[in-house]
Parts: C-alpha cells; sequence; structure tokens
C-alpha cells in the first residue's frame, strides 16, 4: 500500500480504536489485549512506548526521533492485520498550545500542498480541517479551530477550494489534555475487538473462498482461530493439503499462529456411498465433519466450531439441512458468514489476500462421491436411519486415527495418535447417543 502524502519523519504515531472505548469496566482488559497485538505486529519497527488516553493509544518510538519511510511502509500493511484497530495515524505530537499547532502546520502545510499538486495536477485540489477537541478548557471549540487555521492557510494557496466532505487534503487536529495531535494520513484498521479478547475457536477449513472469509470475520471478533481440515486422498490430491497451508499462512498473518490438523474422510466417505441413499451423502459428510471437529476441539479446548455455511448457497446449506447438521454435536456452532451474498464474500477474500488462492481448482472431500440429486430438506429421524447403517463409532475413530498435525509454514506432516487416544475416551463419541 503506498500513500501520496509526503514522507516526514514523524515523531509519534495514533492508534484510534471504536468498540472498545464503550466498553465498561473490563475496558482496561481491552486495552491490554489491543497493546500486545500492536506490540506484536510492529516489532520490526524496534523499542516502542506506549500510553493511552480513552479512546486513543500514541505510540513513541524508544531509540529513535522519528518513525522512518521504511517504517511508515510497514504501518501501511499491517495496521489492516490488526483487530480492534479503527485506524492509525503517524503524526507529530504537541504540547497543547494554538502556538505549538499552528507552528507546526505552517512547517508542513506547504509539503503536503506540493504533494496534492503532484498528485493531481492541473486542477484545483480541495482541503479540509477537521478538529477533535477533548479538552474543554481549549480556548477554541472544534469549529472556531477549524475556520482559525482555513483562514490562517488558505489564503496563501488560491488553487484550494474547501470541501468539509470529500477533501483530497486533509489535515486533522486532535487537542487532548496532555497532548495535540496533528496528522495528514489515516490508515484503516479491521475495526472490532483484539486478538484473543474472545477466547479461541476451530474453524472447518476447506479450500473455498467462504471458510477462511469466516475465519477472518472470527478474529475480528477478538477470537483466536484453530483450522481442521478434511481430505479424502488418494481421491484428493496432495495440493489440497499444500493449499489450504497457503491459506492458513495468510490468516495467521492476522494473530498468533493457529494450529492447523487434517483428517482424512475417506473411511467414512466410502461407508456413505456404498450403503446410505445418495441424496443424503452431503449432510452425512457435514454431519460427520462436525463430530470429528468436536473432538479436536475438545482436545484443544476451544469453545466453538467455526464453518463458512451461508444460508442457501448449496444444498447442504438450507435452514432444515443446517439445522440437522448441527444436531450431530452439542458443540457451539458458529456461522459469522449466514446473511452474506457471495459478492461480499468474494470482496472480503480480496481484501484479506485469500481470494487468489481459493479461486484455484483444487479438488477438496466436499466434491468427492458428489451426488446430483442432494436433498435439501431432509429430516432429522431419516438422516439417522442412514447413520445406523454404517458403524458410526468405528469409523470416527478411523478418521481420527489418520489425523495430522500441520506445520502450515513448509506444509510438513506429524501424526497425531493423541486425538484418536483422546476420541476414545469421550463418552459421547463412544455412545453416539446425542447423534
Amino acid at each position: 500500500m503506498t500513500s501520496w502524502q509526503p514522507e516526514f519523519h514523524y515523531p509519534a504515531l495514533l492508534c484510534r480504536y471504536s468498540e472498545i472505548g464503550i466498553k465498561g469496566e473490563n475496558r482496561m482488559f481491552f486495552e491490554e489485549r489491543l497493546l500486545a497485538s500492536l506490540q506484536r505486529q510492529l516489532a520490526s519497527l524496534g523499542p516502542l512506548r506506549f500510553t493511552h488516553d480513552r479512546g486513543r493509544i500514541f505510540v513513541f518510538p524508544e531509540t529513535k526521533d522519528s518513525f522512518t519511510p521504511a517504517d511508515l511502509h510497514t504501518l501501511r500493511r499491517e495496521i489492516p492485520r490488526i483487530a480492534g484497530v479503527a485506524s492509525l495515524s503517524p503524526g507529530f505530537a504537541l504540547p497543547p498550545a494554538l502556538p505549538e499547532i499552528e507552528k507546526c502546520l505552517q512547517k508542513i502545510f506547504p509539503h503536503i500542498v506540493q504533494a496534492g499538486r503532484d498528485k493531481f495536477p492541473g486542477r484545483p485540489l480541495t482541503y479540509a480541517l477537521q478538529a477533535r477537541r477533548s479538552d474543554k478548557s481549549f480556548p477554541l471549540n472544534c469549529v472556531d479551530i477549524e475556520r482559525y487555521f482555513a483562514e490562517l492557510l488558505l489564503p496563501g494557496y488560491p488553487d484550494l477550494t474547501l470541501d468539509l466532505r470529500h477533501a483530497e487534503i486533509v489535515i486533522e487536529v486532535e487537542v487532548r489534555k496532555d497532548i495535540a495531535f496533528v496528522s495528514c494520513e489515516r490508515i484503516n484498521g479491521p475495526g472490532g475487538l483484539p486478538c484473543g479478547s474472545s477466547g479461541r475457536v476451530l474453524a472447518l477449513l476447506s479450500g473455498g473462498f467462504d471458510s477462511p472469509v469466516a475465519c477472518f470475520q472470527m478474529m475480528r471478533r477478538g477470537c483466536l482461530v484453530d483450522f481442521l481440515t478434511f481430505h479424502s486422498a488418494p481421491f484428493t490430491p496432495p495440493a489440497t493439503i499444500t493449499k489450504v497451508c497457503r491459506l492458513v499462512r495468510r490468516l495467521n498473518e492476522f494473530q498468533p499462529r493457529g494450529r492447523l490438523v487434517s483428517i482424512n474422510l475417506l473411511p467414512l466417505q466410502l461407508a456413505i456411498r456404498d450403503a446410505c441413499q445418495s441424496r443424503y451423502r452431503t449432510v452425512l459428510y457435514r454431519r460427520s465433519m462436525l463430530r470429528l471437529g468436536a473432538v479436536l476441539a475438545e482436545y484443544f479446548q476451544d469453545q466453538a466450531i467455526v464453518t463458512g455455511d451461508n444460508l442457501g448457497q448449496v444444498a447442504s446449506q438450507t435452514l432444515a439441512n443446517l439445522s440437522v447438521i448441527a444436531q450431530a454435536s452439542n458443540i457451539l456452532v458458529l456461522r459469522p458468514l449466514l446473511a452474506y451474498d457471495k459478492i461480499n464474500i468474494m470482496n472480503m477474500a480480496q481484501d484479506i489476500g485469500t481470494y487468489d488462492i481459493s479461486r484455484e481448482n483444487v479438488p477438496d472431500s466436499c466434491t468427492v462421491f458428489a451426488t446430483n440429486n442432494p436433498a435439501t430438506r431432509a429430516k432429522l429421524d431419516n438422516i439417522k436411519r442412514e447413520e445406523q447403517k454404517i458403524p458410526m463409532r468405528e469409523l470416527l475413530l478411523k478418521c481420527l486415527d489418520s489425523a495430522n498435525l500441520i506445520n502450515a509454514k513448509n506444509c510438513q506432516e506429524y501424526p497425531f495418535p493423541e486425538l484418536k487416544n483422546y476420541g476414545q475416551n469421550m463418552q459421547n463419541l463412544l455412545m453416539c447417543e446425542i447423534w
């Protein structure tokens, strides 16, 4: 990401958050989580000092006078990845006095205007100064600050016109009790809640567009996400796992590293193909995935399972089928994309950098033995009768026996026998009563 604003050597950063600011007595907990995320994601900038006021975090370099242009490049890359950040601006931290603000603006404004002329040559430029004052003892209110600097700056620049809504040159001045902050660039963050503030979840991750976006949406709500993917080797190629590893690497850029596990679903799929009505295959697959996911979620101490389900998008995602699938396990199932349309999802995939990976045509478990006449309104009694045709417990344990922990960085797989051992000791898996 690039910016057309001049590359000043800024001595400070202003980080804004929105939703955290309306928290009550536990606001400090969310602020501490956000600070931890900022420290982790911005570690390459060197030692940083943080101070915060309600709704704002100020960041200063500890061992240098200012942030370099290279640091700004890092900020433009990293800030959109930090859940909880509404926006961040590099700028100038000043004493909260009108002469200090005026001195700063008179110094930087000619450079900002010239950068605007270079970016939009041959035509007038639009300008706005947006003021925010939280210190009511400051002698000017917000409107007065904006008017004061318009009268001070604009007469020297006849090619500037005032536009308070859609200005090309925007200066922001924020006056608080102990600090004033002047900036000309705002880097938008994803908003939401900071990483780790809402617990851990397990995502059922395929190679498609939906499930990676669902993972990101949960990260924006403060969840740490682990990943479970299914394959059907040898009916699916090794590229199935490689593609998922690439998605996980991208998603882990938004959080501390989430764990990735793969399970071969083929033993169950073969049994379902041979013994059950073909129209129920997809629902039966999905119920089996949910059961296996419940075992892993309990082992990892994840509190819920996340899916990329989108209401009505495919046959397995009708309201009736989603209900039948959810009753395969008593674990909480979260579907953050349920009401999105496909265009929304594709746009979000592009924004978070998973689109180009997801669009690669690689087979996955969902397409193995797919039927041409899937049921769209399966009834639970019918599904249970179908499941009684196969040795469900033994097949689930056989699938668990294939589990591998995967290092997403290099796609190296490691046997995970602990998961089968854990599943054997789970009463709901042994008895299959709740299914």
